[in-house]
């Protein structure tokens, strides 16, 4: 059955299994994390949540299915707009974003809660893509290649990190990688670095979430300096999540057996990847980087020695999503400070699955486009063969 699935699939069979292993992976630690919340919101229906999220990855993986089908070149004519539409939501989500777990990131849109800065993500990624295809013969310029590109990465990271500093972060890294594919100056990519540095600076001084930011990073030190005593004095998120990690072995508790899910904030979201460990191991938490991984390779492969408007999107939303993914499991196992990043795709969530889902769907819509050119490509020079022959 699976494998008839596939065959009537586009694109590369590779990605559709990680899409459909996380998916599974995602319904099972969902149920599980969101236990405890739908005790204390819900009055015990637990399966409230997990068909909420089951039904959202469905929609999500009908998204990608749709996308997927269409040639991505058209979606390059709508990218201007994408990127005029998403600076006003994001300046309206720091003047009067909704708050949720001390975050203002949210807006409502028809009742539902939204994220600008998922659509913000893509629209950049897309504009770079087109932008920086399109100015290939002046690539190397500083007025002609360059500041264009700088100056709406600066816009929307600008505006996203006041209110979700490592997103904006993520997507500022994303942005390099597809200026450095399509052959930007090095040294011009060293300068927007400084000026992202300088900007970081000027938020951790002015912004309203410095303080929470402090924080987490003073945390983390005191995380990673023990005390002499053997005390613990950082955050209570990352020692939740510590213990979910150092309990759960190389096999793991079992499906449903977690037991740090009734103490650590977030178990279904930011920190669903340490459910994952607890109750399926490091042998199971391997498997999930294992998959990202796997994602980005194949991105990667698609786009080998490519610099077209295809090939710079695949790799940059491939790689904004895996980087995306990696900080989330370092902060889980306590590599890195705590943010608000969620796991993506595996994460409960709502609008974030959808768009999840565009970006895989857009970067299969490119893997699509070219096995179809490699096969026909194929077909005629075996053609030509024949004829010869």
């Amino acid at each position: 059955m699976f494998t008839w699935i596939l065959q009537k699939l586009k694109g590369d069979k590779i990605i559709w299994i990680v899409i459909f292993l996380l998916s599974l992976i995602s319904i099972l630690a969902v149920y599980s994390a969101s236990s405890t919340l739908a005790f204390r919101m819900k009055g015990g229906n637990t399966e409230s949540y997990l068909l909420r999220h089951t039904i959202l990855l469905i929609l999500g993986v009908v998204i990608v299915y749709a996308v997927h089908l269409i040639n991505y070149r058209i979606f390059a004519k709508v990218t201007n707009t994408l990127l005029l539409i998403s600076v006003p939501l994001l300046m309206y989500t720091v003047v009067s974003g909704k708050e949720v777990n001390e975050a203002s990131r949210w807006i409502n849109v028809f009742g539902q809660s939204f994220q600008p800065s998922d659509l913000a993500k893509i629209a950049l990624i897309m504009y770079l893509a087109k932008l920086l295809t399109l100015r290939q013969g002046v690539i190397k310029d500083f007025t002609e290649g360059f500041l264009p590109a700088i100056f709406w990465v600066c816009i929307i990271c600008g505006l996203i990190a006041p209110t979700n500093l490592s997103t904006a972060l993520v997507l500022f890294a994303a942005s390099l990688v597809i200026m450095f594919i399509s052959g930007v100056e090095i040294k011009y990519i060293g300068l927007l670095v400084l000026i992202g540095l300088f900007g970081l600076l000027l938020l951790f001084a002015t912004a309203k979430r410095a303080s929470t930011w402090n924080s987490r990073l003073k945390a983390y030190k005191e995380q990673l300096v023990a005390s002499p005593d053997g005390s613990y004095d950082g955050s209570y998120q990352a020692l939740q999540s510590n213990i979910a990690v150092a309990t759960g072995g190389i096999f793991g508790k079992g499906a449903g057996r977690s037991v740090q899910r009734n103490y650590l904030p977030l178990a279904f979201s930011d920190f669903v990847y340490a459910i994952i460990i607890e109750e399926y191991g490091m042998l199971g938490g391997i498997v999930v980087l294992c998959l990202y991984l796997a994602l980005l390779f194949r991105t990667v492969m698609i786009v080998t020695v490519s610099k077209t408007y295809g090939a710079l999107v695949a790799s940059g939303l491939a790689f904004m999503m895996v980087l995306q993914a990696f900080i989330n499991m370092g902060v889980t196992v306590g590599l890195l400070p705590v943010t608000g990043l969620t796991l993506p795709w595996v994460s409960m969530g709502g609008t974030s699955i959808l768009f999840t889902g565009f970006s895989l769907g857009l970067i299969l819509s490119v893997s699509r486009d070219a096995i179809e050119k490699k096969l026909s490509n194929n077909l005629n020079v075996n053609s030509g063969n024949i004829i010869r022959t």
